[in-house]
């Protein structure tokens, strides 16, 4: 039996409406509309009209064999295949409908990939980071010229003055726009529509001639999150208190679409805060990763969302991703540590022997009527369950049964909680405990851990991301450290925590370190508080978190691959180079020892980083290059 669901992470940025994720209602009329006009069923409707379909639940999965065939026996769903093992399921279905499905599918399916719903990290310190020293310098001129910047976010304000060019042409490549059906699908996806910079350009002379830009480009950012992150990396300058660290980059844009309200229930998401699935996530990184080979430009992806739920590891579906994508030469991944380090939704300990309890006090608002976290026993410890319910109803011991959920109703509280423990969880090989509650009650729940084999003894236990919580759900006792948000803890990527440039202190919010399995991260820090930046409609707002300081290494980046692929310098720059010189430029406190969870290895600072290139060159000192796995090394001989 597969594992479902069990650890959802919702992946969120800054604030939005609750009206972006609510499916367009004329699109809902319309698809409506084609299936009672034609009297459709399931069977004889045509992909494309599938996915479309209001309702439609996705889920990603790995798989062998012939999938296509498999999925064709059954009449309310769909397959799109992404690569040769990797796939999107959707069905017009709830999630126990989905989980029958796969079980029908037992025999091609090699793993369904946990969804986990994301949220955006929200946001000069692009002064801190020494970028703009470099647009207009005589000796080394960087301003990101023949680099794209791939962005996934809630799309851009395409018509604001700050992303078209001098000559009155866009800045942005594309724009893939998950939302929106009415245009052209991209090649190697499952629906949404994809604007070309020709299509764009249009739009922008047709609002010039009084026309509406709309009609031939429909897509829009309704919260604003998108174009600020835009602003930072590639603003032109035309207010030049918003020129961008990379000002002459190009950008291309992908719009996710939100989560359903099915993956929402099944997590007890408090509130309206947006949230997105990892299969969109996905399909988003895929869609930038082959356009890469159609522009024929470097790009630098930012990926400025984070899941509080997962192992932190490196080992989930999308990390794993991260880390096939930056084998190519010119392609690196920039994922903020998230906004998690005060949120009192971490809570860690260590189980000393076997037999041993440890106590994890969980309090739970009086508006928070659903809930769903996950407990992670590091490997190869096998741990059991107690619960104790506020009024004092005790469950014993729960037996840890692989793959099975047990369901348990609490007398005094009317609360039914379900508890699934996988040992070992599919990937990472440890311990995961999923407990999902309903119509809990108020007041302080105690989960119990009995060490039934302990050798190492360490346990981690995530809550949702803070913004999808009611105010006063928490763990008693909070754990600042492994606070990064999934995907940060991927090996490929470059993970930036933030800190506050004015006054030169870390910010209690930014995520902290290390990986559970112990690897430093973030690998550097960057500005991110009171960042200007452009809105949606041309005007300012002041932005604050990790979002910001992942704009700034991102756009630093591309001045990094400008340097190298561009200008001949290093023309064999991969990702973990560029996170070599990264590091190898950053800047350190004197009193502290680095790297460490809060800083990684220092704040980042683009003129240290050709300072110490400068200074291997000047001195011609032959150097031996090589790899240990996705770490770069250079050694003088």
């Amino acid at each position: 039996m597969f594992e479902y669901f069990n650890s959802i992470e919702l992946y969120s940025l800054g604030e939005i409406n609750i009206g972006d994720y609510k499916l367009n209602e004329e699109l809902n009329l319309l698809n409506k509309s084609r299936i009672e006009q034609k009297n459709m069923s399931f069977e004889n409707i045509d992909d494309t009209t599938f996915f479309t379909l209001p309702g439609t639940i996705f889920a990603t999965i790995e798989y062998q064999g012939d999938i296509k065939a498999a999925i064709k026996k059954i009449p309310n769903a769909r397959v799109f295949i992404a690569d040769k093992n990797r796939a999107i399921i959707a069905a017009q279905t709830n999630l126990e409908g989905l989980r029958k499905i796969f079980d029908e599918l037992f025999d091609v399916i090699v793993y369904v990939v946990t969804i986990l719903l994301h949220t955006l990290c929200d946001i000069s310190p692009i002064e801190a980071s020494g970028a703009s020293s470099f647009y207009n310098s005589v000796y080394l001129p960087l301003d990101g010229q023949g680099i794209t910047v791939g962005i996934i976010d809630t799309g851009i304000d395409y018509l604001n003055e700050e992303f078209i060019n001098e000559d009155g042409t866009s800045k942005i490549i594309s724009i893939w726009d998950q939302d929106i059906y009415t245009g052209k699908v991209p090649e190697g996806q499952y629906g949404g529509s994809e604007y070309t910079n020709e299509e764009i350009n249009r739009a922008i002379n047709a609002k010039k001639n009084g026309e509406d830009p709309y009609k031939i480009v429909p897509t829009k950012d309704k919260d604003g999150h998108g174009t600020n992150m835009a602003s930072l990396i590639g603003a032109r300058g035309v207010n030049p208190s918003l020129r961008g660290v990379a000002p002459r980059c190009n950008l291309a844009i992908v719009k996710l679409s939100p989560a359903v309200s099915a993956y929402r229930d099944e997590y007890g998401v408090y509130g309206d805060k947006v949230a997105y699935s990892t299969s969109v996530i996905f399909a988003a990184m895929k869609y930038l990763y082959e356009l890469v080979p159609k522009i024929k430009t470097p790009m630098v992806i930012l990926v400025p969302l984070g899941s509080n739920l997962g192992p932190r590891n490196g080992l989930s579906f999308i990390e794993r991703y991260i880390d096939d994508i930056s084998k190519v030469k010119g392609i690196a991944v920039i994922m903020p540590i998230g906004n998690q380090g005060d949120g009192s939704n971490h809570n860690s300990g260590i189980i000393e022997s076997t037999g041993d309890v440890k106590d994890i006090e969980l309090k739970i608002d009086k508006n928070q009527k659903n809930i769903k976290f996950e407990i992670w026993i590091s490997k190869p410890d096998k741990v059991s369950l107690s619960i104790v319910s506020p009024s004092g109803e005790i469950i014993d011991r729960i037996p840890p049964t692989n793959n099975k959920i047990t369901e348990i109703k609490f007398l005094y509280e009317s609360t039914v909680m379900y508890i699934e423990y996988l040992i070992p969880e599919t990937v990472s090989g440890e311990e995961k405990i999923s407990i999902k509650a309903r119509n809990i009650r108020e007041g302080i729940w105690t989960f119990k851990l009995i060490g039934d084999l302990i050798i190492v003894g360490k346990y981690d236990a995530y809550l949702l991301e803070r913004e999808l919580l009611a105010p006063e759900t928490k763990f008693l006792k909070f754990a600042p450290y492994i606070t990064l948000t999934t995907p940060s803890s991927s090996s490929s990527a470059i993970t930036v925590g933030y800190y506050n440039q004015n006054n030169d202190s870390i910010v209690k919010e930014s995520g902290r370190g290390y990986t559970r399995d112990n690897r430093v991260k973030p690998e550097i820090v960057a500005g991110g508080v009171r960042a200007v930046v452009t809105t949606v409609g041309g005007g300012t707002q002041v932005i604050t978190g990790s979002s910001v300081s992942a704009a700034i290494v991102a756009g630093c980046s591309a001045l990094i691959f400008q340097w190298g692929i561009v200008n001949g310098n290093d023309s064999n720059l991969y990702a973990s180079k560029l996170k070599t010189y990264l590091i190898g430029g950053t800047l350190k406190k004197t009193e502290d020892l680095y790297p460490n969870p809060e800083w990684g290895y220092g704040k980042i600072d683009v003129k240290a980083i050709f300072d110490n290139i400068r200074v291997i060159e000047e001195k011609h000192i032959e150097s031996k290059e090589y790899y240990i796995g996705n770490l770069f090394i250079r050694l003088p001989v």
